[in-house]
């Protein structure tokens, strides 16, 4: 149970899983940039940035994109711009973690002046992997509508053994094919 935690979401399009389940667990979620989504989340309310109790989080989830260099969050269910600024990180406990999919330099200095804990989700290995599977999927699909033969027995070349690198060449060699890969790092190879 996460009771007595306080997240706020901002921005995030693909966030509607994460609210159920901290809703779900109990915890107190605060929603910015989320003004005209019609679907209420029970235990979850509608703030605008500037409204946002900041003592209170504990940890902010931040869309995948982070945001741009002048702070913008991308929001898809609001029309006002929502800026991350240092303002109102400087009001958020000491402990707040922020999280973010990917990051940037605003990002990156934004955490640092404010003296916040920055979580790239994207950095870590068993995120990474899991966003790699639809990726391959749409790799896949498009094999299987721009070719005429099948995947399984044809030959398959997998240039860079990074997370989807590897989950691609894995894929390939499930569905069939005889697969062969390069990469920078033989280590990797």
């Amino acid at each position: 149970m996460l009771s007595g935690l306080t997240v706020a979401v901002i921005g995030e399009m693909k966030g509607f899983e994460i609210i159920r389940k901290l809703s779900q667990q109990h915890a107190k979620v605060f929603l910015v940039g989320f003004d005209q989504l019609d679907h209420g989340f029970i235990g979850a309310e509608k703030l605008k940035m500037s409204e946002l109790p900041f003592e209170q989080v504990d940890s902010m989830i931040l869309p995948v994109s982070g945001t741009t260099d002048e702070g913008a969050v991308a929001t898809v269910f609001s029309n006002e711009q929502v800026l991350l600024e240092a303002k109102y990180l400087e009001r958020t406990p000491a402990h707040c973690i922020l999280y973010s999919g990917i990051s940037n330099t605003y990002l990156d200095n934004l955490a640092k002046q404010v003296n916040r804990k920055l979580v790239k989700l994207f950095e870590r290995d068993d995120i990474a992997i899991y966003n790699s599977i639809p990726t391959v999927e749409g790799i896949i699909m498009m094999a299987i509508q721009q070719t005429d033969y099948t995947i399984h027995g044809s030959h398959v070349a997998v240039l860079g053994l990074g997370r989807t690198g590897l989950t691609i060449a894995r894929t390939f060699r499930a569905l069939g094919a005889d697969v062969k890969v390069g990469g920078r790092q033989t280590q990797h190879i």
